[in-house]
C-alpha cells in the first residue's frame, strides 16, 4: 500500500514542473508524561516544530489533548477508550520514510510515549484555511484511531468504513467542518496499537461538537451508522476525543 504525495517544484526559467521524489505521511500518537498538564505541553510540543523541519518534515499538523475537561461536562460520551493516556498527536510528510530516526528523537523528547504509523491520506472534505499559520484553528477537532474488527475482511473493513460510512458521514455530521482519512499502511513503532484507521473531523464551535442536536443529523442516519460500525470499527480497540489543531506549511 503507497503512502505517498509526489512534492511538485516550478522552475522560474523555464515554467516547467519538476516532480521529485514522493512524499510519504507519518502520524504519531504522543503519550503522556505524568505530572505535564495540556497547558504545559502545547508550547512545548510547538516548540518542536523547528527541530522537525530541519530534518524535512513538512505540512505539519499538531492536535493536543487540552479540551478534556469542557467535553467532559457538556457530552462524556465523545470520549471513550484510554484517551487520558494521550497528550497529543504529530502528522507531518517525509520525502522518506526511512529517515524517520531524527523525527522520532524530536517527538520522544516531548512525549512520554510514541506510537507512530504510516498512513495513506484521503481528504474526504476539504477546508480552506483563513486563519494564521501556527495558531490555533477555530473549534474543536475530533481526532479517532480504531483496529479492524477480528474476523472483518479487508476487502469489507474498506467497503464499510471508506465507501459506506464516509457517505454518510455528511448527513450524520451536517455541522461538520472538514474531514481527514487516515488508512494505516503499517506501524512504525514497536508496541503500537493496531489502528488501522486514524481520522480527524473538525467542527467549527464546541458546541456543534458537545450538543447532540447539532453533532447528529436526522436519527434514521444515525441509526444506520450504529448499524454499520460492527463492519469496520472495533470499539474496543479505539480512542477518541477532543483536541485543538496548530497547523504549518
Amino acid at each position: 500500500m503507497a503512502a505517498s504525495r509526489y512534492c511538485v517544484t516550478v522552475d522560474s526559467d523555464s515554467n516547467t514542473e519538476h516532480r521529485r521524489r514522493p512524499l510519504e505521511k507519518l502520524v504519531y500518537l504522543l503519550g503522556r508524561s505524568h505530572g505535564v498538564s495540556a497547558a504545559a505541553f502545547s508550547p512545548v510540543l510547538i516548540g518542536a516544530v523547528p527541530a522537525l523541519r530541519a530534518i524535512g518534515a513538512k505540512r505539519i499538523d499538531l492536535l493536543v489533548a487540552d479540551l478534556n475537561d469542557p467535553v467532559r461536562e457538556a457530552c462524556p460520551a465523545r470520549i471513550a477508550g484510554p484517551w487520558d493516556d494521550l497528550a497529543g498527536v504529530a502528522q507531518f510528510w517525509l520525502d522518506n520514510v526511512d529517515r524517520r530516526s531524527d523525527a522520532e528523537t524530536v517527538l520522544a523528547a516531548v512525549a512520554g510515549r510514541l506510537d507512530g504509523y504510516l498512513v495513506t491520506e484521503s481528504v474526504v472534505q476539504p477546508y480552506v484555511r483563513d486563519w494564521q499559520e501556527g495558531t490555533r484553528r477555530p473549534g474543536v477537532n475530533q481526532f479517532t484511531a480504531h483496529a479492524k474488527p477480528e474476523g472483518v475482511s479487508d476487502e469489507d473493513f474498506y467497503h464499510h468504513w471508506q465507501a459506506e460510512h464516509s457517505r454518510i458521514s455528511f448527513d450524520l455530521h451536517p455541522l461538520r467542518w472538514s474531514y481527514i482519512r487516515h488508512a494505516v499502511a503499517r506501524p512504525l513503532t514497536a508496541g503500537a496499537p493496531p489502528y488501522r484507521a486514524i481520522v480527524s473531523e473538525h467542527f467549527r464551535e464546541l458546541r456543534d461538537f458537545t450538543d447532540e442536536s447539532r453533532y447528529f443529523g436526522l436519527p434514521d442516519v444515525v441509526q444506520q451508522m450504529y448499524a454499520d460500525l460492527p463492519h469496520f470499527c472495533d470499539h474496543t480497540r479505539m480512542v477518541t476525543g477532543p483536541m485543538s489543531e496548530f497547523n504549518f506549511d
